[in-house]
């Protein structure tokens, strides 16, 4: 179980294992494009090599998080095809960047409804991204979202009822947003909610396809559908019900990535890992080694 953040890539894209590394993280989740645009990454050769060589001296797994005005769900097809055109994007230099995957939100149907044949279009559009590179070991990481909007994958059905339709691909997984199930009413925060939610997800999905875990903790109570992001124990799942998460054996290999706030509204911070890493020691959880951060410098 390591404990990482989403950290800024502003500057360069390898400068992320150093920040990361700066505030204790263990992982590391990046844009390599604005979130709020639709323009493509284009790294160079001489980037994406800085980038594998800072990373193999961090020792950090990395993961993508794919732009926010991706939508699979609606009709109009020049979205949609922007949207198959930036996942390709993310995943071809997951691909060359040695990325773990790309995480990213399915999109809305807008009222349309979650039925069999808006199903089998994502899943389209999906395989699509898929084949176009076979051969690249990146993920298509779906995640979970709060059911505002009338978001797709708010329950884990609908994520698995998706991976189906794709035919059980093996680079199709999923992110789990603490902040978002709690705010679809699972309640993460005790033993007994937990235990349900996670026993729905495994039927659902399966523990095999959790490769990560967006770990937020949540301004608003259960079942509001807002995704309000708060600090790890300042929110309604609080450090016990963290605790009582963490302690669970789908979590026990996972990543951690923290989206927070921070304590100076910065951001993923030193603190909120701490405070993860706290619960971790307390569970008797080993945590990775990691090379001396002495190693990012050498590796420019």
């Amino acid at each position: 179980m390591r404990i990482g953040a989403h950290v800024s890539s502003a500057g360069g894209h390898y400068l992320v294992f150093e920040r990361a590394r700066a505030i204790g993280a263990e992982a590391v989740q990046l844009f390599i494009s604005a979130p709020q645009q639709w323009k493509l990454p284009d790294p160079s050769d001489e980037q994406i090599d800085t980038f594998r060589r800072q990373q193999a001296a961090a020792g950090i797994p990395a993961f993508f998080h794919g732009v926010y005005l991706i939508n699979f769900g609606g009709r109009d097809e020049a979205l949609l095809g922007r949207s198959v055109a930036s996942l390709k994007a993310y995943r071809h230099f997951a691909g060359r960047m040695g990325v773990t995957g790309t995480i990213f939100h399915v999109g809305s149907h807008l009222g349309a409804g979650f039925d069999g044949a808006m199903v089998e279009r994502i899943a389209r559009m999906l395989g699509e991204v898929l084949a176009a590179e076979p051969d690249n070991p990146s993920l298509l990481i779906l995640e979970n979202n709060a059911g505002q909007g009338n978001c797709i994958g708010g329950k884990f059905g609908e994520l698995g009822a998706i991976i189906r339709a794709l035919g059980g691909h093996p680079r199709v997984a999923v992110c789990l947003d603490t902040c978002h199930a709690y705010a679809m009413g699972y309640d993460m925060a005790t033993a007994n909610g937990c235990a349900t939610a996670m026993e729905e997800f495994d039927r659902e999905v399966g523990f095999g396809r959790l490769v990560a875990v967006h770990a937020n903790d949540t301004k608003q109570p259960l079942g509001t559908f807002r995704d309000r992001h708060e600090n790890i124990g300042e929110g309604h799942i609080g450090m016990a019900g963290f605790r009582t998460l963490m302690a669970h054996r789908a979590f026990r290999e996972v990543p951690f990535l923290l989206e927070v706030p921070g304590f100076d509204g910065k951001g993923p911070d030193a603190k909120n890992i701490r405070r993860l890493k706290k619960i971790r020691r307390g569970l008797g959880i080993e945590a990775p080694k990691l090379p001396p951060i002495s190693r990012l410098a050498k590796a420019r």
